[in-house]
């Protein structure tokens, strides 16, 4: 399996759709899911790539979104979210990385492959170490940082974006 990363586009609309059609609970919370029409989907065009300059991202941190592809097959298999720093809420919550992969394609090495690739990013931005959280009871994410060479630092309670409180794993990985 080889995989690339890409910049959020137009063109890519049909297939993002396909994408997050796949999910039941509403895909990775790094994707917008307001794509119905041509004019959502350039508007979700325009706030992810606007989020990458800092652009109506409100107290986040600015961060570049790159949607995944497989360069064998051909299909868009995820995306991931890179922070260029930590805000104090980042520094409490998820940290500097935060990536999915469509529910078809788990289990098959790409969350590995992705978290890999998003860490040489950071390298190239200089960064010196990424804190990434996970949800705790997602043993499937826990266990890449951990292959990574993520270290735990601790597990928080947190209140998720939709309002439900749930625990985390923070891990460090040094670069």
């Amino acid at each position: 399996m080889k995989i690339k990363f890409i910049l959020p586009d137009f063109y890519l609309w049909e297939e993002y759709a396909d994408l997050l059609d796949e999910y039941t609970d509403g895909g990775p919370w790094t994707l917008f899911r307001e794509y119905a029409t041509a004019e959502e989907f350039e508007q979700v065009i325009h706030r992810t790539n606007r989020a990458a300059l800092g652009i109506g991202v409100g107290e986040h941190a600015p961060c570049v979104t790159y949607w995944v592809r497989d360069t064998d097959t051909g299909r868009l298999v995820g995306a991931v979210n890179i922070r260029y720093y930590l805000t104090k809420q980042g520094f409490d919550t998820w940290g500097h990385i935060g990536y999915g992969v469509r529910p078809s394609e788990r289990r098959k090495g790409y969350a590995t492959a992705i978290l890999r690739m998003a860490l040489e990013e950071c390298r190239q931005m200089k960064m010196e170490r990424v804190l990434i959280g996970c949800r705790d009871d997602n043993e499937g994410s826990w266990r890449t940082i951990e292959k990574c060479g993520g270290v735990l630092e601790n597990r928080a309670h947190v209140i998720d974006h939709d309002g439900t409180p749930q625990y985390i794993r923070r891990y460090w990985i040094e670069l």
